[in-house]
């Protein structure tokens, strides 16, 4: 009932928007005997969307959509009962007539008798005929598919286009196709994930299927529309399943005739959407079918689309679902994709103005973890608005949805700053603080924190007061000028080697334990401490550090004891303001980041999330730490995997590295992590890893100066 009390609505407003315009057309006298001058067109919004027909529970998907000559929009889909399996799928279509809002009733665009019909795509040529490309599922297998095409040229009439002329498109991709395959899947320089002896190798098996000539030449399908070069020449993008990668249908005669590009080599590099930059260079940006982490994939030419570079992984999030792209009139680039490695219930558009180096501007049509929003479709029409349609599903419903909004709407920002941006760093980055946890608490822990200090690798350290080594720590830092803050310290976990409060413990007894030690553990402070108690070590570990020669830069909290209740965040963070210290505070109105700690046991009480609004320090988008790994290798890949997961700002990842020793392997069984993370971090797979990310490092220090630029 939503829905068609949405088109009724929609209908009533066409109709009065019909009657003011006309009505503001009429020439009638005025009061001083002068006609009155038409009223402009009333303009449309930003932002509006509509679907191409009501909710139904066919399966509908890919759809494609044009701007035809008259202004009109024509769009078209697949429907049917399934993908495969169904023979009763046919290409269908609609028309939104220039003006209108409504669009009309569906329509054939194309039905192969007992077989199905899928991925239609639609473009005008250069000479304003209207193609329509898809594919016909022979036996039911995507990978025996034939292409099809047909062209009209009396096509701005109601319901269906008329065609003119119908054929199939053969290519016959030759030699060069399969002796290009060995050095472009060396040019990939990325290992399989698994091999065994007797299993013949993945790109062994394509260049073997590749000589085959039969499935060179049969199971491409389109999905994506054509791009126009300045000759003349098209561009069709063609993928295949049985490849797993995808080339371009190339015709230099108004499509009358095609050829095939070599191949795009990728593992899963499938479905391109193909951008020309200013200087002639073609980018192809594709969905990932391939190994983790989905991220959407990027070839280039820089010969009009006939070679192609092996592919790479963006940044950009994908989960295995189709992406758009378009050049606007001004040169800016718009991409329309899942943002998620997956699911499809989100549907991002984002903006870039420097030719795909960075994405500064991402707006979301869809965010529903109840659907599914995929396969989408995006021109810009002669008017300056982008036009996108899209598979809308969701439950039992599901229709194609149309949405047309201005590359404005995409630049304005809806949902809230993140303390990165805040701080004046680029939007649209993930801007990380690697922290450098328990210096002091050892020698052991003291040497590999000047190492990664000296040699610049980490920028960023704290000092656990209580502890044997922390004075050696701090008379160190007063020769430096590095980024070295406060490890406050309420626990001794470790079983021999312990140490106490810095306060005189007769004036905090329930920070101590019956060993007359700080207690082992979190819940032992929580059930026996005080706030009161709290306040006052922490004071004294920070007037230690200072009566020590140095100031510190930043505080934190082992162990993340004053977190363990809403008495105790609120003591650290009051603190911290009496000090003009900051805080590792992390920003708790983001539910999603607040509903994290609640998971690992944290007290994330209204009293804590009201404490860190008031908070008037910087704050953190979110806090983590290096993963564990049962092998080097496979802590390496953890902490990839864990950075690869974070959502753009400002966030801190501790560790705790140390230098191995006989006296280190005594005081902790975690000493194997703790010596794999002073070795990761100098690592060059690692320095690698965070600057083809486009990871920004910070430290405390320079987010101070940032702070207080700001206010």
């Amino acid at each position: 009932m939503q829905h068609l009390n949405l088109t009724l609505y929609r209908r009533l407003l066409n109709k009065l928007l019909t009657l003011l315009i006309a009505f503001s057309l009429v020439s009638t006298p005025s009061a001083f005997g002068q006609k009155k001058k038409a009223l402009p067109a009333l303009p449309l919004a930003n932002y509006l969307a509509e679907n191409i027909f009501t909710p139904q529970t066919q399966h509908v998907h890919s759809s494609c959509i044009v701007e035809l000559p008259n202004g009109d929009l024509l769009s078209c889909w697949f429907q049917g009962s399934g993908e495969r399996s169904a023979n009763d799928v046919a290409i269908k279509g609609a028309r939104l007539k220039k003006g209108q809002t409504v669009w009309s009733e569906p329509f054939i665009m194309a039905d192969t008798p007992n077989n199905p019909d899928c991925n239609p795509v639609m473009f005008l040529d250069n000479t304003n005929r209207l193609h329509l490309t898809w594919i016909v599922v022979v036996a039911n297998q995507w990978e025996s598919s034939i292409l099809k095409t047909r062209i009209s040229t009396d096509y701005s009439g109601e319901g269906a286009p008329k065609w003119n002329w119908q054929d199939i498109i053969l290519l016959k991709p030759g030699e060069e196709f399969y002796k290009s395959l060995p050095a472009l899947f060396k040019e990939l320089n990325t290992p399989e994930l698994a091999w065994g002896g007797y299993a013949p190798k993945y790109e062994d098996q394509i260049i073997a299927a590749a000589k085959d000539a039969t499935k060179r030449e049969t199971g491409w399908m389109g999905r994506i529309k054509p791009t126009f070069l300045p000759g003349g020449r098209i561009l069709l993008p063609l993928y295949s399943d049985g490849y797993n990668f995808s080339l371009m249908a190339i015709s230099d005669d108004n499509g009358e005739t095609w050829k095939p590009s070599l191949p795009v080599v990728g593992r899963g590099n499938i479905q391109p959407s193909v951008l020309r930059k200013k200087d002639g260079t073609l980018v192809a940006y594709m969905r990932d079918n391939g190994d983790a982490p989905g991220r959407i994939l990027k070839s280039t030419s820089t010969d009009n689309g006939y070679t192609w570079t092996a592919c790479i992984k963006t940044e950009l999030p994908n989960s295995g679902a189709s992406v758009d792209a378009v050049v606007l009139n001004d040169g800016r680039w718009v991409i329309i994709y899942n943002d998620l490695e997956d699911g499809r219930y989100r549907l991002a558009v984002s903006l870039s103005d420097d030719e795909g180096t960075t994405w500064k501007y991402t707006r979301y049509l869809e965010n529903n973890k109840e659907g599914g929003f995929a396969y989408p479709c995006l021109i810009q029409t002669r008017d300056g608005r982008l036009q996108a349609s899209y598979s809308w599903h969701v439950k039992n419903d599901k229709t194609i949805k149309h949405v047309s909004f201005t590359p404005e709407w995409i630049m304005e920002k809806t949902t809230p700053l993140t303390n990165a941006e805040k701080l004046g760093f680029p939007s649209g980055k993930k801007v990380l603080l690697l922290h450098m946890d328990d210096a002091g608490m050892c020698p052991e822990a003291n040497e590999a924190v000047q190492y990664y200090l000296e040699n610049k690798f980490i920028p960023s350290t704290a000092v656990m007061m209580p502890c044997p080594a922390a004075a050696d720590m701090v008379n160190w830092a007063k020769k430096h000028s590095y980024d070295i803050g406060a490890h406050l310290t309420l626990t001794s976990e470790w079983k021999t080697y312990r140490w106490a409060s810095v306060t005189d413990p007769a004036k905090v007894p329930g920070l101590i334990d019956p060993d007359k030690k700080l207690w082992h553990d979190v819940p032992g402070v929580v059930i026996h401490a005080s706030a009161k108690e709290v306040e006052t070590e922490i004071k004294a570990q920070l007037d230690r550090m200072i009566e020590l020669g140095w100031r510190p830069t930043h505080m934190d909290t082992h162990m993340g004891t004053l977190y363990g209740s809403a008495a105790f965040a609120g003591v650290f963070l009051s603190t911290a303001e009496k000090y003009g210290i900051p805080a590792n505070a992390i920003d708790l109105s983001n539910e999603a980041v607040a509903k994290k700690f609640r998971a690992e046991g944290y007290p994330i009480t209204p009293e804590v999330i009201e404490a860190m609004n008031k908070y008037s320090l910087p704050k953190l988008d979110n806090f983590s730490s290096v993963p564990n790994g049962k092998t080097y290798e496979e802590k390496k890949a953890n902490f990839f995997a864990l950075v690869n997961s974070l959502d753009n700002g400002l966030t801190e990842i501790i560790f705790h590295p140390s230098v191995e020793t006989e006296n280190l392997k005594t005081i902790t069984n975690s000493w194997q992590q703790r010596v794999w993370e002073a070795k990761m971090f100098s690592d060059p797979e690692v320095i690698k890893f965070l600057q083809e990310q486009g990871i920004i490092l910070t430290n405390w220090k320079e987010i101070m100066e940032r702070f207080k630029q700001k206010k």
